[in-house]
């Protein structure tokens, strides 16, 4: 996913499907610090999974916590030297940021999950934003970032509000923090944010045709659906469908170079 958002980034921003070896390493580079940012994911949360999650390649014994460490750290470095010397200086400083952001993610934000959320949401955006950097043209995938951002940080809530229950104890999200009504509430205006942001590109920038407008509207009623399944408590069928729009909304930004 990290790979497709990177190229559909750039694809938006240079307005037409070209491979450039510059936008290769981009890629590798985005593959990389997600990988990453995985592994280190899992490094801090070998205390928790050890519990949770025994079966895990860490806490099974499968892997050590120093070599899953350094790993990661072989990642990152790799991903950020390949953005200094082959990419734009705006492109390694997105790509030193996340890094950063990913390891404080890892070793201080799990166990205040409703900070946490948006760092894991910005995931895509940061992909989409990372591509557009090689061009230097923002104006669309800014809009189309900050959608995905909403999109992704509201199945992030709705997956809190389903593991409320495995959490306590290991973990404070935001149903924790609130209740599961009011996270309810925000992922629900979260979706509805985004749905109204979706259509900006088109209205404004004239981005896409028929087929964009189509695609993204048939990924916007996905992602209002999933709010029945929010509402009635189907948690598991909600991330599923928000998760099928996502991908769908993506192909959507897509069709609106090639269409």
């Amino acid at each position: 996913m990290a790979v497709i958002g990177v190229f559909i980034g750039y694809s938006i921003a240079f307005g037409s499907l070209v491979v450039p070896a510059q936008l290769g390493i981009a890629m590798v580079a985005a593959f990389l610090i997600c990988g990453a940012g995985m592994v280190i994911n899992d490094v801090f949360d070998a205390g928790v999974d050890k519990k949770l999650h025994p079966e895990k390649p860490i806490p099974s014994g499968r892997v050590s916590t120093k070599t899953a460490l350094l790993y990661s750290n072989s990642l990152f470095i790799l991903a950020n030297l390949l953005a200094l010397y082959a990419l734009p200086l705006v492109s390694f400083a997105i790509a030193f940021v996340f890094s950063i952001l990913f390891i404080v993610y890892a070793k201080w934000l799990p166990k205040l999950k409703y900070i946490g959320n948006w760092v894991v949401a910005s995931g895509t955006a940061f992909t989409l934003i990372f591509g557009a950097s090689l061009v230097g043209n923002f104006n669309v995938v800014l809009i189309f970032a900050a959608t995905a951002l909403l999109t992704n940080a509201s199945r992030e809530i709705v997956k809190d509000i389903e593991d409320m229950e495995q959490d306590k104890g290991f973990k404070v999200s935001l149903p924790m923090v609130t209740n599961v009504g009011a996270a309810k509430y925000l992922a629900f205006m979260a979706i509805l944010l985004a749905f109204l942001l979706s259509y900006i590109p088109a209205v404004l920038f004239s981005f896409g045709g028929v087929v964009f407008v189509l695609l993204i509207s048939i990924a916007n009623l996905g992602f209002l659906y999933s709010v029945n399944f929010i509402i009635n408590g189907n948690y598991t069928r909600a991330q599923r469908l928000l998760k099928a729009s996502m991908f769908l909304a993506l192909l959507s930004f897509l069709s609106g170079v090639v269409l």
